[in-house]
């Protein structure tokens, strides 16, 4: 899975925003995200779940720039690779019993209201060991703020997306 992701602005001081698209296993996830913890936006990779593995890399990003992000897999081992004008950062994954079988686009907030935004991504493409036109176009959804999703391709495996918004609950 690739794609690009707008930084949004931050949300209202306090709390845990988390914003990061990323593949899901029945174990984990494995996720590159935007953590607003500090004050200041910081992208990092990783996987959550079993097996427990250490926090990739990252760097700081500011509202307006764009991360392109990537996830690839050789056998076991992914590699999550982000990118942001001059900066960048690569993690390789050793994940272990796990077959990724969903992509995420996640807004995950924790005692801080989702009043920042629109999370925009664009340029997505996702391919599977499937064939796309099973599954490109359908859109489960949890939360209650509005999303669009435009310009979808399946075409082999491959699911392209044009762009996603995930925009503000309030």
């Amino acid at each position: 899975m690739s794609g690009d992701m707008l930084v949004p602005d931050l949300p209202t001081p306090g709390g845990t925003p988390y914003v990061w698209p990323g593949l899901q296993s029945n174990n984990g996830v494995l996720q590159a995200v935007l953590d607003g913890r500090s004050g200041t936006w910081w992208i990092g990779d990783g996987f959550y779940g079993t097996p427990s593995l250490s926090w990739g890399n990252g760097f700081n990003v500011y509202p307006g720039d764009t991360v392109h992000f990537e996830f690839s897999v050789s056998g076991t081992e992914w590699t999550c690779t982000l990118s942001s004008g001059s900066s960048s950062a690569s993690t390789v994954l050793n994940v272990t019993g796990n077959t990724m079988n969903r992509a995420i686009f996640a807004v995950e907030l924790y005692d801080v209201a989702f009043d920042f935004g629109p999370i925009i991504y664009s340029n997505i493409n996702i391919t599977a060991t499937t064939a796309a036109s099973g599954w490109c176009g359908s859109w489960p959804h949890l939360g209650s703020y509005p999303f669009t999703v435009t310009g979808t391709t399946a075409s082999g495996n491959t699911c392209s997306i044009a762009s996603i918004t995930q925009d503000s609950a309030t």
